[in-house]
């Protein structure tokens, strides 16, 4: 168990978005653990706490990510961003009828189209804000 300690104390300081999605497994397992010794309804509730938990942690970890990102762009001598997000979407309902010959219709369909592309490029590094002359 000391060598799991050691590896969260690391990932704490080091990449805190890992750190928080170790904790939330650990904590998981020891919860469900836990509630294994208890009836159904209590291991259910268990498990959809444990899915919040988890939605959490892994929405922390993004805000993590994010800001990681922004340390990396104030810290790196030359940024290059290039960024495609598209999310797109139609949706059609129909009803078609014929009171003559009884005839009714009901129709729906459906459309999607999702492009994400997120490349970062970061080279050198700037100290204390002021830019570094290359060579």
């Amino acid at each position: 168990m000391a060598l799991w300690d050691t590896t969260k104390t690391v990932l704490k300081y080091t990449s805190p978005g890992a750190w928080l999605i170790a904790e939330g497994v650990e904590r998981a397992a020891n919860a469900v653990k836990a509630a294994g010794d208890k009836d159904a309804a209590a291991l259910s509730d268990e498990v959809e706490r444990q899915n919040l938990t988890m939605q959490f942690a892994k929405q922390q970890a993004r805000v993590e990510q994010e800001l990681a990102i922004a340390r990396r762009i104030d810290n790196a001598e030359e940024v290059e961003i290039e960024e495609f997000y598209d999310v797109s979407g139609k949706a059609k309902i129909g009803l078609n009828g014929n009171i003559q010959t009884e005839f009714i219709e009901v129709g729906a369909s459906g459309e999607a189209q999702r492009v994400t592309k997120r490349v970062y490029k970061f080279r050198g590094w700037r100290e204390s804000g002021v830019e570094q002359s290359p060579g």
